[in-house]
């Protein structure tokens, strides 16, 4: 009895053996017969920038490429011999939700490889160029060029404020307004004991352009015209004062002597924002801002 066991044995582990040599084999000819894609495409993957997918395996993606022989044979009709479409074979590694929000980049209908190298990139994000640049390739350049430039645009930081795939806000915004812009501007400068109804109520850009502007301090309209757009009774182009030297003159052209460079204006007595005092008023008895008696 115990012959007949250990001769068993001797049988399952000899098979175990041959199946093990078998599966080793098979596994060797299975790698010999995956061409090394990179003896041809090496430059896909040398730039700064490799994309994550590369380290899968080039079938990941172009699984309907037959590489064993030249020229490669396409097994199905998507182009490329991806295995799917963009953005759907995106989507095999990167989370959907994040580019199916409310408002969506209509570049995404361009395909993703419009914007991102699918292989190696100098650039971060596997972007095939760097911002502003990518993004003038859509948007006129001219819209972001003016006498005064919001600092961002000017920095080429777009996606500081707007969302590259999709977001819940108008315009693709990371956040609305004011909380958006709260996130370079100093909150506390806005929360004086009078704001101005604009800021109250999160307008800004009621009053100042988000890009640029051919105004001074982004202003869509010169000063005086978007002032008198609500407030209608100053619409004159004086104000206060009617005697004989004079009223205030508050149009564009007349120096201020308080501020060295710039027009009198409405700014010249009444912060935009807002202020401690009534009536906007940067300080009591603003008149002693430029008159000494």
């Amino acid at each position: 009895m115990q012959t007949k066991l250990l001769n068993l044995l001797k049988i399952i582990m000899a098979a175990a053996s041959f199946l093990l040599t078998f599966e080793f084999f098979n596994l060797q000819t299975s790698f010999a017969e995956q061409p090394d894609c990179l003896m041809c495409h090496e430059p896909l993957s040398k730039e700064k920038v490799v994309h994550a997918a590369l380290q899968m395996g080039c079938p990941t993606c172009h699984s309907a490429i037959d590489a064993t022989d030249i020229p490669h044979k396409k097994t199905n009709k998507i182009a490329k011999g991806l295995s799917s479409d963009q953005p759907d074979l995106c989507y095999d590694c990167h989370d959907k939700s994040m580019f199916s929000k409310k408002v969506i980049h209509p570049a995404l209908g361009m395909g993703c490889t419009s914007c991102h190298n699918p292989h190696s990139s100098k650039n971060n994000k596997l972007l095939v160029s760097e911002p502003p640049d990518l993004c003038y390739n859509c948007h006129d350049k001219t819209k972001f060029n003016g006498k005064t430039v919001h600092p961002p645009v000017m920095g080429g930081m777009c996606t500081s404020c707007h969302s590259p795939h999709s977001s819940d806000t108008e315009k693709l915004l990371l956040s609305k307004p004011p909380a958006l812009c709260f996130n370079c501007h100093d909150k506390t400068t806005f929360e004086q004991r009078k704001p101005h109804m604009p800021v109250a109520s999160g307008l800004c850009l009621t009053c100042h352009a988000p890009h640029m502007s051919g105004n001074l301090a982004l202003l869509v309209k010169p000063m005086f015209d978007l002032c008198t757009s609500c407030h209608k009774t100053q619409s004159s182009g004086t104000h206060v004062l009617a005697g004989p030297r004079g009223s205030h003159p508050i149009k564009q052209g007349t120096p201020d002597p308080s501020r060295t460079g710039r027009d009198m204006g409405c700014s010249s007595c009444h912060n935009p924002h807002g202020a401690d005092f009534d009536k906007l008023f940067y300080q009591q008895g603003i008149y002693k801002k430029c008159h000494k008696y």
